[in-house]
């Protein structure tokens, strides 16, 4: 794929007068060089390590609180986890010296502390069934899940939480500030400019020959993680992954050509395309327990309300442009901040109905 892009740099000053911005008559026309597209993430010196590891920092967060189902876990190692203290990783040692910590990056940091102390006493009641009102398991069948008193899995609204709270916020205010960034200073191989969007990419957390059209084992060591993973498992219906993965490649192309016009249409591509992967993934959550398979499943509803919980929750982060009101989000957030024992024994689930409509309302989802 090749663009071409020309850019005027003089006009005339009026109809009487002739002026002109470069002395030499040739200079007055910028021509951006016709430029290729490549069909992987493979740019010369791109690094985004550091948004990597907290991927993975993440995903051992997540093991560990998901733990708590049948083990005691303790709020002081959630926070080594959260904050890279008393060297806490084993899945990969190297995080542990990586000068990396998910904390810094983490917006609300105090909240998701608080679900870190929610879970652990939780995890001393994981003997305990679960009722209204009082924290312990749910069952049904071979599913079983921990829950907070009002049914609210604490690990998932960690996990789905952190998704945007740090890797959706930091990846769209990333992208926001790239056009103010230098391109001209070369350091260590890149520009400014290049190394932020490679920041930004590596929170997709997708292989860098990432293929939307496959289907990615758990087993795959090189395989979409978090939002990577959710671009099939939730946003395949909107080709999310196809349309972010290729603004990511086509704005990293036009940086390297100075194609600026280019860059920031990627930009909005990609957040508006992210934006409606959140609420495709809330939308499917809040669906989940209306459906007549789950009624009477409390591990099934519960576990959907509570990644609906963290997703809904990620649109606090929702770019400047986002088509979701400040009222319509104080609606979704008041529906998912119910006692979700209240949500799914309502007649006609009636709050989580309202929600869905209101997400394929606004996003123009099925």
């Amino acid at each position: 794929m090749k663009n071409y892009f020309k850019l005027p740099l003089c006009v005339l000053a009026s109809a009487l007068v002739m002026t002109s911005c470069s002395k030499d008559d040739s200079n007055d026309i910028e021509t951006i060089a016709p430029y290729t597209v490549p069909t992987t993430y493979n740019f010369a010196d791109a690094n985004y390590a550091s948004s990597t590891q907290r991927v993975k920092m993440a995903l051992e967060l997540n093991s560990y609180l998901g733990s708590a189902l049948t083990t005691t876990i303790t709020t002081e190692k959630a926070n080594d986890y959260f904050n890279n203290t008393n060297n806490p990783f084993t899945t990969d040692a190297t995080l542990n010296t990586s000068g990396v910590k998910l904390a810094d990056k983490t917006a609300d940091a105090t909240t998701f502390t608080g679900y870190f102390t929610q879970q652990a006493a939780n995890s001393t009641k994981n003997t305990v069934e679960a009722t209204n009102g009082t924290a312990g398991y749910v069952i049904k069948g071979t599913a079983k899940r921990l829950v907070s008193a009002t049914g609210l899995e604490y690990n998932q609204a960690v996990a789905k939480g952190m998704m945007g709270a740090l890797f959706f916020k930091e990846a769209l205010n990333i992208l926001a500030a790239v056009p103010n960034d230098n391109n001209t200073t070369v350091t260590n191989g890149t520009t400014a400019m290049q190394r932020h969007w490679d920041e930004a990419f590596g929170y997709l957390s997708v292989p860098v020959d990432y293929d939307p059209e496959r289907t990615y084992a758990n087993t795959d060591a090189i395989r979409p993680l978090l939002w990577g993973g959710y671009l099939a498992e939730r946003g395949k219906g909107i080709e999310a992954g196809k349309v972010i993965f290729n603004a990511f490649l086509k704005g990293r192309a036009a940086i390297g050509a100075k194609d600026y016009a280019v860059v920031k249409e990627q930009i909005t591509i990609i957040q508006n395309k992210w934006e409606q992967l959140v609420a495709a993934a809330a939308l499917a959550y809040v669906t989940i327990p209306t459906n007549a398979v789950s009624v009477g499943d409390l591990p099934t509803q519960f576990h959907a309300l509570s990644e609906a919980y963290g997703f809904i929750s990620c649109f606090k982060y929702r770019p400047a442009s986002s088509k979701l009101s400040a009222a319509d989000f104080q609606k979704l957030t008041a529906t998912i901040n119910t006692n979700f024992y209240t949500l799914v024994n309502e007649a006609g689930f009636t709050k989580l109905v309202e929600a869905q409509t209101l997400l394929k309302t606004v996003y123009g989802l099925n």
